[in-house]
């Protein structure tokens, strides 16, 4: 039996998280997969991109679902993390690079009209972090 001072987590209060691994002569891209990736998907309210022998690609245009609000974690190791965002989105991107290897391409209006609010903290080391719209 708990105790009344143990709070149990809940759904509301629990961070769903998804991890992009870029390990493409391995994994993703190389001996161990063969098959499609990119696919629809359900959007979690944090990922966490790391791209260490392969480039991370994160497409959020063609999603099931998109939060309102999105945090991104990009962590360009060895190689590159691409951000791709439907037109429209507010986009702030920060963190700590080496050699000023965060790019952000996307015209954001006013924060509160997007309808989508993606706030990516880069952290690059021999990559780049880069984010672009779906727009060409």
């Amino acid at each position: 039996m708990r105790s009344p001072a143990t709070s149990e987590c809940t759904s509301s209060t629990r961070t769903s998280r998804r991890w992009l691994l870029g390990l493409e002569p391995f994994f993703e891209g190389g001996w161990f997969h063969k098959g499609p990736r990119a696919e629809a998907w359900n959007v979690e309210s944090e990922l966490i991109g790391l791209s260490v022998l392969g480039d991370v690609t994160i497409d959020l245009c063609r999603v099931k679902s998109l939060p309102r609000r999105l945090h991104v974690e990009a962590y360009a190791l060895g190689r590159d993390v691409d951000v791709i965002v439907p037109e429209g989105t507010h986009v702030e991107l920060g963190g700590r690079s080496n050699n000023d290897h965060l790019h952000n391409d996307v015209e954001s209006d006013d924060a509160k009209a997007a309808p989508v609010q993606v706030r990516i903290t880069g952290h690059t080391f021999l990559g780049d972090v880069h984010v672009r719209s779906d727009h060409p």
